[in-house]
């Protein structure tokens, strides 16, 4: 597979300065415009009332403050953008890692009711849509990259919490909450043919000097943890993403990526670290493995959202992030039915208990589960 097996705009602009002159161009050229009209509405009225034009150094400048402004504009113009469509994805981590270990033989874990109340009662979101809502499509979406792929390397604002190696940025290159941008800027590239993936956060161009939050680069043949990472809790994010192609297959077979307000600042396996802010006792830590019970009705949902609660009960959801409401992680796609996937809102986290992810851990080094009997 390569970046021309997705179906999506063929130029794209990046966060940083290219999103930042767009912007700013469209902005100035505006305020220009209408003081250039009011100058000479000005002009006009004065001569009008028969007092001596003045020289139009205003109005002169107020002109090429928009002339500049349509050429910058035209310049850092992306092509029109329209929803991409994601091919499916194989397998990304050996079988052993715990995003493909099924839960149905897990005992709830002690505590769990007090976790689950701690969460707040609030709907599901399926992090996921197909069309542009508010400037933006949800959804985390990747990229594919081989060994011709520009490498760049990266000023992290979080080195510590990075992987110090060049990182290969596609072209055009798909990132989270495109195409106005602004929301976390995900950016994942994956090489299915040297098995790996490279994820940041928050990646940024200003003026050809590349820069991210923080960064991972993943070995998909390993179940070693990376020594960086592009989530607070240290996890791959494809890996537990669910697809359009998948919920067309009718079946999710891996663990479902989640994100709440009301995280712990501690963590436990499978996670690495925690962002969480909440001081309630009670309150999860994030890598928290909770799962959708199996009384939980399931008559409202759509066609596609009932594929992915269906993984919700089978495999179960890690917290990985925090965010202001709880939500899953999906890819964003324009075949999707967002009324559908809506109807994932008629479950909350009320239906969810959480399972002893402890009884699963082989080692807290690595992602590796234990296997069902």
């Amino acid at each position: 597979m390569d970046q021309s097996d997705i179906i999506g705009p063929d130029k794209m602009v990046m966060p940083g300065s290219q999103h930042f002159l767009l912007y700013l161009a469209v902005w100035l050229g505006a305020a220009a415009l209408l003081g250039l009209a009011v100058a000479v509405l000005v002009r006009w009225h004065r001569k009008r009332r028969g007092r001596p034009a003045k020289r139009p150094v205003v109005s002169l400048g107020l002109a090429s403050v928009v002339v500049a402004a349509l050429v910058v504009g035209l310049l850092n113009k992306p092509s029109p953008f329209f929803v991409p469509e994601f091919p499916a994805l194989p397998r990304l981590f050996p079988e052993q890692a715990f995003f493909y270990r099924p839960t149905s033989d897990v005992p709830v874990a002690e505590g769990s009711a007090d976790m689950v109340a701690a969460l707040g009662s609030m709907p599901i979101g399926a992090g996921a849509s197909g069309e542009v809502t508010s400037g933006i499509v949800w959804g985390f979406p990747f990229n594919f990259v081989d060994e011709s792929t520009p490498r760049h390397r990266m000023s992290m604002t979080y080195p510590g919490s990075s992987d110090d190696v060049p990182y290969p940025i596609s072209d055009p290159a798909y990132v989270q909450s495109m195409p106005s941008l602004g929301i976390d800027n995900h950016y994942i590239a994956i090489d299915l043919e040297a098995d790996r993936m490279w994820e940041l956060w928050a990646i940024r161009n200003w003026f050809g000097r590349w820069a991210a939050g923080s960064g991972a680069e993943w070995d998909l043949t390993s179940t070693d943890y990376a020594a960086g990472s592009a989530v607070a809790a240290g996890l791959p994010i494809m890996p537990l993403t669910h697809t359009y192609e998948e919920v067309a297959s009718g079946r999710i077979d891996h663990v479902l990526s989640g994100a709440t307000a009301n995280a712990a600042p501690t963590w436990v396996w499978p996670a690495r670290h925690s962002d969480g802010p909440s001081s309630d006792p009670d309150a999860p830590p994030m890598g928290t493995w909770l799962r959708l019970r199996a009384d939980a009705d399931l008559s409202g949902l759509g066609p596609q959202a009932r594929v992915i609660a269906t993984a919700m009960q089978e495999y179960g959801i890690v917290l990985v992030d925090t965010t202001s409401a709880f939500g899953l992680a999906g890819t964003p796609d324009a075949r999707w039915d967002n009324d559908d996937l809506a109807t994932l809102g008629t479950l909350n986290t009320d239906d969810l208990e959480v399972i002893d992810s402890a009884a699963l851990m082989v080692d807290t080094d690595s992602m590796a589960a234990r296997q069902p009997a």
